[in-house]
């Protein structure tokens, strides 16, 4: 993803400095945690997810992103930055922000855009539930929230255990999708949904090591023949829905067993998304009512 700046960096002095001293780049100066001391943090969040937990683990967010989503309270003040796939780093830098915490799957492209135009940033994975968790504790670690970020984590643990004891492993065939509008994949075990279903005991038909969604291989779906289908939308819902069930329509897909059976569930779209959120305890039990219902 290619993203063209329009003017050219400027950067104080002081604030040069001050990116060295608390930055939160990839640099040696990375590893030390956010402090307030003469300066007062200026943090960016470049996602919804990012924003909800920075917000939950009690730090101030000065910037979040311009979304359809509703943003957590406190940050109703907070200026817009531009889509969480394009942030706009004019409007970030005019934050002279300490730190903007952004998803690693903005890809390499926006950090080196960030290093370039001196912003302290840090990338963190959101792909998985294990992932979610090891970003509340570095968060907790950066800015000195590590009481909050363990009670978090806590919670999302006991709600993992309790699925664990209460839920067999489910033999039923589930297949996962992503709809876009005028697109649909198939999501692996690797992409955040996936990794619900695996938690929740579900066995998704597709697996992968490297790749969240793959393209859609109708001669492997139907040799697979899923029990259940379950489809995960982005962008605009609606317009994904509709994607889908004209997808569904052609001859191809009537012949799984998950059709026939009217096994298709299209998932609440603010708990079930391309990043792992604070929403997961709340996911898990939903996906808990349709694998066992």
């Amino acid at each position: 993803m290619k993203m063209s700046l329009k003017k050219k960096i400027v950067a104080l002095l002081f604030v040069a400095t001050l990116t060295l001293m608390v930055g939160c780049s990839s640099s040696e100066s990375n590893e030390q945690k956010v402090t307030n001391s003469n300066e007062q943090e200026v943090v960016v969040a470049t996602s919804v997810a990012v924003t909800e937990i920075l917000d939950e683990l009690g730090v101030e967010v000065s910037g979040v992103p311009t979304t359809s989503y509703e943003l957590p309270e406190n940050t109703k003040e907070a200026t817009k930055v531009g889509s969480p796939m394009n942030p706009d780093l004019e409007i970030i830098k005019s934050l002279n922000p300490t730190c903007v915490v952004s998803v690693d799957t903005l890809g390499s492209d926006f950090e080196k855009q960030f290093t370039e135009n001196n912003i302290p940033s840090m990338f963190v994975n959101l792909s998985t539930v294990d992932g979610l968790k090891e970003t509340i504790t570095t968060l907790g670690e950066k800015f000195n929230k590590e009481d909050k970020a363990k009670e978090i984590i806590k919670e999302l643990e006991d709600k993992e255990k309790e699925l664990t004891l209460t839920n067999k492993e489910n033999k039923e065939k589930v297949l996962v999708l992503f709809g876009a509008p005028g697109s649909v994949m198939v999501s692996t075990d690797s992409s955040y949904v996936g990794n619900l279903v695996k938690i929740a005991g579900g066995n998704n038909i597709f697996e992968s090591d490297s790749s969240s969604f793959i393209q859609v291989n109708m001669e492997e779906i139907i040799k697979r023949n899923p029990d259940k289908i379950l489809i995960m939308t982005h962008a605009v819902p609606e317009e994904a829905k509709k994607t889908v069930e004209e997808e569904f329509a052609k001859s191809t897909w009537q012949q799984l067993d998950a059709i026939k059976n009217n096994k298709v569930y299209f998932l609440e779209n603010g708990y079930f998304g391309m990043s792992a959120n604070l929403k997961a305890i709340e996911a898990l039990d939903k996906l808990g009512d349709i694998l066992y219902e």
